[in-house]
């Protein structure tokens, strides 16, 4: 596609421009692909992961009904506050009582290493925090294969997880 400029100086303007872009662009690769690579658990060996989410969305209705399905979204942090990832789950009420509900729940948690994928029935019996049993079904990136199971606490707008991962 052919460009054609007003002067020569909005074209040596744009070049420069072009060129300040190819070396951010080259720089910001280089950095990525030079970084020393995190050594994978060995085959067999158990790894864990410990990471809490906030909740920046949750479509879940004050009053649950059976049937109903609800989404969240959330923000993942590491075990030192650094932002790692983001996550979404997606619930449905299988069981509601006077006292609470049971839900089943598949969560992804996406970071730059790759997704995780969980899978629960949860027993929202009570006022909370509730907690659950997930098993690991699956991932993507350093955690394709993956299987293992997660503790996980909902309290508020936290969710705590605890990752066990059995490659």
């Amino acid at each position: 596609m052919a460009v054609f400029f007003r002067t020569r100086r909005t074209a040596r303007t744009a070049a420069a421009v072009s060129a300040a872009a190819l070396v951010a662009a080259g720089a910001a690769v280089s950095a990525f692909v030079l970084q020393p690579a995190q050594a994978a658990p060995a085959p067999g060996a158990a790894h864990e992961l410990t990471l809490t989410a906030v909740k920046q969305v949750d479509t879940q209705p004050a009053r649950i009904a059976v049937g109903d399905s609800w989404v969240t979204y959330l923000k993942v942090y590491d075990d030192h506050g650094a932002k790692v990832g983001d996550g979404s789950a997606r619930c449905s009420a299988v069981l509601v009582t006077r006292n609470g509900a049971i839900t089943q729940c598949q969560r992804v948690l996406r970071t730059a290493d790759g997704d995780l994928a969980l899978s629960a029935m949860i027993d929202r019996f009570g006022s909370g925090p509730f907690k659950d049993k997930s098993a690991v079904v699956g991932g993507t990136g350093r955690y394709a294969g993956a299987s293992g199971e997660a503790q996980v606490v909902m309290d508020g707008r936290k969710v705590s997880f605890r990752i066990r991962l059995a490659h």
